[in-house]
């Protein structure tokens, strides 16, 4: 509990070097928001909902018993309301605390409301000066986002915080609601958000990404899964690292290389006068896990490995392409982009219909891994006598 302690003080501190911006208001004036999610009725109306961080009971101890040990460190308060304002109105005559957004770390968007079309919600998160664009933004796959507001993680106060540590942990760099409203607002990249669901056990687990359309009112085009959702940050840039894993029938038997180093190159250029896309992505890592008759340390045995590694996942990814362009035709890749700075005369032609120009468009995949570490070990273990 000792970090939860100093999260409350740097909370506190925070408000006391800047009360100027808040009315001169005093911490124990304020109700620190630390997740708010957003959902669409079954009736149709709009609600909010907000993580409400509780100062005394995040800097009690645990062995203070019967003392602020024994208290969630939040509560979860909900409203409904015709837009994001009139529903926080509603929110805040349930409080005696003046809400306030600047610590807001994660806001989340229920998989109804998503379908209906975010577009006409997100105003006040942009408008309103106390609103942190720094928050990660989630959809909530086959569920409320409230519902994920109420869960007490393992090792954090709030499930807000627990949702931004997860994206560390999955090595995927940080989407901010600033990140979103910039694929929102641009010319050739549809917004590709990360997923989370609620389980039976009532614990939230990584689904993968979800897709909004922009040119659709930002309404949810669909959903990819983990696997696919690595291939595409990893085409965005997105993706510092990962573990994949292929099996070698040369070796009869499967190898997981631990990427750590992860690259890309988009080129635009005309074939036959039609637009391409050649898409080359590189990676290099570490061997964690050997299962194949290969010897990694040995030249031969070790290209064998490398070279179905690419392959596989150069498969995958082609694959992943394709799927995108015919079945959501949204361009989460942002080749739109591409085509935008490195030809801006002949976007100004395609950017209207280019939802479906990019289904059309060829896009020639190449995927390069090196393992640059074969592991503590040379041959595998079950080969070893």
């Amino acid at each position: 509990m000792k970090s939860a302690g100093k999260l409350c003080i740097v909370l506190l501190l925070a408000v006391s070097v800047s009360t100027g911006c808040w009315d001169l208001r005093e911490p124990n004036q304020l109700a620190f928001i630390t997740g708010a999610a957003m959902d669409l009725t079954h009736d149709g109306q709009f609600e909010i909902s907000s993580q409400i961080a509780i100062p005394a009971a995040i800097g009690g101890g645990q062995d203070n018993a019967g003392g602020a040990g024994n208290k969630k460190s939040f509560s979860v308060v909900t409203a409904t309301g015709k837009n994001f304002m009139d529903a926080g109105q509603h929110l805040q005559s349930q409080l005696s605390r003046q809400l306030f957004y600047g610590h807001r770390q994660t806001i989340l968007v229920g998989q109804r409301l998503a379908e209906y079309g975010v577009s006409s919600f997100i105003d006040m998160i942009i408008r309103n000066p106390q609103s942190e664009m720094r928050s990660m933004i989630y959809v909530v796959k086959g569920g409320d986002a409230k519902d994920l507001l109420s869960i007490e993680p393992i090792f954090d106060p709030f499930s807000a915080t627990a949702l931004v540590n997860e994206q560390a942990s999955l090595n995927l760099i940080p989407y901010y609601y600033r990140i979103f409203l910039s694929d929102a607002l641009s010319q050739g990249t549809q917004p590709l958000l990360p997923a989370v669901s609620l389980t039976a056990s009532k614990k939230y687990v990584y689904v993968g990404s979800a897709i909004l359309n922009k040119d659709n009112g930002l309404k949810l085009a669909g959903f990819l899964n983990p696997k696919e959702s690595f291939y595409a940050n990893w085409i965005t840039g997105k993706q510092t690292g990962s573990i994949i894993t292929s099996f070698i029938p040369q070796g009869n038997g499967t190898v997981s290389l631990r990427l750590q180093s992860l690259g890309r190159r988009i080129r635009l250029k005309k074939v036959n006068d039609r637009l391409q896309i050649d898409l080359r992505l590189t990676g290099k890592g570490t061997i964690v896990e050997n299962n194949a008759n290969l010897d990694p340390s040995q030249r031969k045995d070790l290209q064998i490995i490398q070279d179905e590694l690419s392959q596989s996942t150069q498969k995958s990814i082609q694959q992943l392409v394709e799927k995108v362009q015919k079945q959501y035709k949204t361009d989460i890749f942002g080749f739109g982009e591409i085509v935008h700075r490195q030809n801006p005369e002949q976007w100004k032609t395609l950017k209207q219909d280019w939802g479906e120009t990019f289904s059309q468009l060829q896009v020639a995949v190449k995927v390069e891994l090196r393992c640059k570490d074969p592991g503590q070990t040379s041959s595998p273990i079950v080969g070893m006598p």
